[in-house]
């Protein structure tokens, strides 16, 4: 018992002193309770530390509790400061024990998104055969807090960092670095895309009521963004032209098609599939021209789609959505989506004209045949 007394002294004068952005929240026979990086409320771990019967020849009781860290960061945490704390049997534990989480807690910033990366590395595990058994790959910067992804699909490669901020997950991550041999149409939206959903995280919508607006709470956003990022870039080798039914993208990164103006240059319009640029034109200026403009004719809905977002916005008059601005199914099975690009804006009555005159060259050049026949 007096060991533990004088060891209680000890704690009481030199804790919050020796052990940075320590705060001692209780300390006595039965109970010593320390919060460690105290001044970063998302980090903030809360110590408990209790004396066996026979302490201090055996190890001190150690107990984690914490908003910010993951059940699963406790349980391995409390295994390390276990084995740490029966390397110092015989002598006082509970001041080099809370050295010891708090400098784990330093060294490793990114353990307060554990959980998320782990479940990242599980949904890389599955090989894409069509880049020879050749996986995604996550890569931790515990200095810098971030994490890199590199996401492959077939030959191609999207690396992007993000940066996991002190107050996380009150702050979303921060997206850097892209680097990328898809076409920069594909960028665009990957970069775009995954930082509105970063934002969507812990931003709330505006159209909330005060009741609403004072429930929502920030959500984590690494696991959200990166995997976005590493679904998209591994389906769009695999997307199909809905018009000629070919791979939009070519097989390999170098045979890209750069020129805007080329009939393979790749295009993404709002429901969300690809298609090449030729053959959008094409399927755009062939009747029949419907009231509302054209629908897209791909086979299913894109499970990536900016439609929601787009149609919402213009809801009185986009084809195929409700009074309640919701999605209608097509009744054939295709995407039937209008068909919208920032490139294309074409009425109706301009897409008849345009055709009318096309047919009517067309019927010029065959009577001149004609003749000369």
């Amino acid at each position: 018992m007096e060991d533990i007394e004088s060891e209680l002294v000890e704690i009481r004068t030199k804790c919050e002193k020796h052990i940075a952005h320590s705060r001692l929240i209780s300390c006595s026979s039965t109970l010593v309770r320390v919060d460690l990086l105290s001044d970063r409320p998302n980090r903030t771990l809360t110590v408990c530390l209790r004396f066996p019967t026979d302490y201090p020849r055996c190890s001190i009781l150690v107990e984690l509790k914490s908003r910010g860290y993951s059940d699963k960061l406790h349980a391995e945490l409390t295994r390390l400061m276990d084995n740490y704390a029966r390397d110092q049997l015989g002598e006082p534990q509970a001041l080099p024990v809370l050295r010891f989480a708090q400098q784990y807690l330093l060294d490793n910033p990114l353990c307060v998104c554990l959980d998320e990366i782990k479940q990242l590395r599980q949904d890389m595990k599955k090989p894409d055969l069509s880049t020879d058994d050749v996986v995604s790959q996550l890569k931790l910067r515990q200095r810098t807090s971030c994490v890199e992804l590199i996401a492959r699909g077939g030959r191609y490669v999207y690396r992007v960092t993000a940066a996991v901020p002190d107050d996380y997950p009150s702050r979303s991550v921060e997206l850097r670095g892209v680097e990328s041999d898809l076409p920069t149409v594909l960028v665009r939206y990957l970069v775009g895309q995954s930082r509105e959903i970063a934002r969507q995280c812990v931003e709330p919508p505006l159209r909330l009521n005060k009741d609403e607006l004072a429930h929502f709470r920030p959500v984590r956003s690494l696991y959200r963004t990166l995997k976005f990022c590493l679904e998209a870039t591994r389906d769009f080798h695999r997307e199909l032209c809905p018009i000629c039914d070919k791979p939009v993208l070519q097989a390999e990164p170098e045979a890209v098609v750069l020129d805007e103006n080329a009939d393979a240059f790749v295009e993404r319009v709002y429901c969300g599939h690809l298609f090449h640029q030729g053959c959008l034109k094409h399927y755009l200026a062939e009747p029949p021209f419907p009231k509302g403009g054209k629908l897209c004719p791909a086979k299913r809905r894109h499970p990536r789609s900016d439609a929601q977002t787009y149609m919402d916005k213009q809801r009185s008059t986009v084809t195929g959505v409700t009074a309640a601005g919701s999605l209608k199914r097509s009744d054939d099975g295709t995407c039937g989506i209008r068909l919208a690009h920032d490139r294309w804006v074409v009425n109706v009555k301009t897409a008849e004209a345009r055709w009318a005159q096309k047919q009517a060259r067309q019927r010029e050049l065959e009577e001149v045949v004609d003749f000369l026949q």
